[in-house]
């Protein structure tokens, strides 16, 4: 019976001096808050008249006074239209879109699916129009180079081909 118990002790004393191995601890849980948890020290002002400590109760924290709304300002106006009268049958030519192209869609509107990108300085065929949609006016055009390039461009992009050009 005293083996057993000897025998019992060495294998705790010998468990209980291993050394610890990095990262075989317990996960070990800490919970960090915004604020401090104070003492009860810090709590007590100290008497003025030389009496007993009195307890800082939480200081009434005054509500949050509404802030004033401003109001937002006006958007901006979209830039004027290109020049030029717009009517079925007259050319356009695509600006102010840079490298960026142009957007042919499949209908009028930003829910068009575009079909192809139409280049800066690139020249349509007005066919059908005019419809207004999304707060823009759209026009269908046609490359009259190739018919299968055709499909609905907004105004703001079009300019008309004046006839000395």
């Amino acid at each position: 019976m005293v083996g057993i118990v000897t025998l019992g002790l060495v294998l705790a004393l010998s468990a209980m001096m291993e050394p610890n191995i990095p990262g075989d601890q317990l996960p070990r849980v800490q919970v960090i808050t915004a604020q401090p948890t104070l003492s009860q020290d810090f709590l007590a002002a100290p008497a003025q008249d030389g009496g007993a400590d009195q307890p800082l109760w939480p200081t009434p924290i005054r509500p949050a006074q509404p802030t004033a709304t401003l109001p937002l300002p006006t958007p901006i106006p979209s830039p004027t239209l290109p020049p030029g009268d717009f009517a079925i049958g007259i050319l356009v030519r695509v600006v102010g879109v840079g490298a960026s192209g142009l957007n042919i869609r499949s209908s009028p509107g930003y829910s068009g699916t575009p079909r192809f990108l139409a280049a800066e300085d690139e020249i349509f065929a007005v066919v059908d129009g005019p419809q207004t949609i999304d707060g823009l006016e759209w026009w269908r055009v046609e490359d009259p180079d190739d018919p299968q390039r055709f499909g609905w461009a907004a105004r703001n992009y079009l300019m008309v081909v004046t006839q000395s050009e």
